[in-house]
């Protein structure tokens, strides 16, 4: 979910481990990436857009989040920003009027998702994986994480000593590296596949 323009958010290892483990947001909210348990394929997705807060209800679901993202009422694009496959969740007011808007995320599915492989429904497969979004209007708040149960989740926020040792020290390296020569930042990487963004680091938003 995200603006045009805008930046999908960077995290370090340290940065994804104080996570919550289903959504990651750029510093400027106006980027959201929700990690999913589907490596590739289909993913159900429902967007239910309120004039108020709606009930909280847990019941059912594996992870329940609230973040705040500031986007015009025209809504944000949602998809994989790597590619022409995307749409636009109209949210409510003024469509060119940016403002402060509570995102509800739920997510159920996600290690089942996760232990299929990739699902595809129009090849006959059974969509495992399930999110809805709540999304209303409302002053920009802390993070609350209402529900965080299941182990796609926990793989995002825990890291062995082994693993978390090799990743910090490739950031350093990559830290280290001389920048990009202004003649190159234009360019973009290609990139043959990306349709998830999974808790073992492959990045797509939803």
């Amino acid at each position: 979910m995200f603006d045009t323009d805008a930046e999908a958010p960077e995290q370090d290892i340290d940065d994804r481990l104080e996570g919550n483990g289903l959504v990651r947001v750029n510093n400027e909210s106006t980027y959201a990436s929700v990690l999913t348990g589907t490596s590739y394929g289909d993913v159900d997705v429902v967007f239910d857009v309120t004039s108020a807060e709606p009930p909280l209800n847990c019941e059912g679901w594996d992870e329940v989040v609230e973040v705040s993202l500031y986007f015009p009422a025209e809504g944000p694009l949602v998809g994989d920003p790597l590619s022409d496959d995307l749409d636009e969740v109209p949210l409510l007011g003024d469509a060119e009027e940016y403002q402060w808007w509570r995102f509800r995320v739920h997510a159920r599915g996600r290690d089942a998702a996760a232990a299929a492989g990739d699902i595809y429904a129009d090849e006959g497969d059974t969509v495992l994986e399930e999110h809805l979004v709540q999304i209303w209007a409302a002053p920009r708040t802390a993070e609350i994480r209402h529900r965080l149960t299941d182990q796609a989740g926990r793989r995002s926020r825990t890291a062995d000593t082994d693993k978390y040792a090799e990743t910090k020290a490739a950031e350093t390296d990559h830290a280290a590296l001389p920048p990009t020569p202004d003649q190159y930042k234009h360019l973009t990487p290609q990139h043959t596949e990306l349709n998830a963004d999974t808790p073992d680091g492959t990045d797509s938003p939803a």
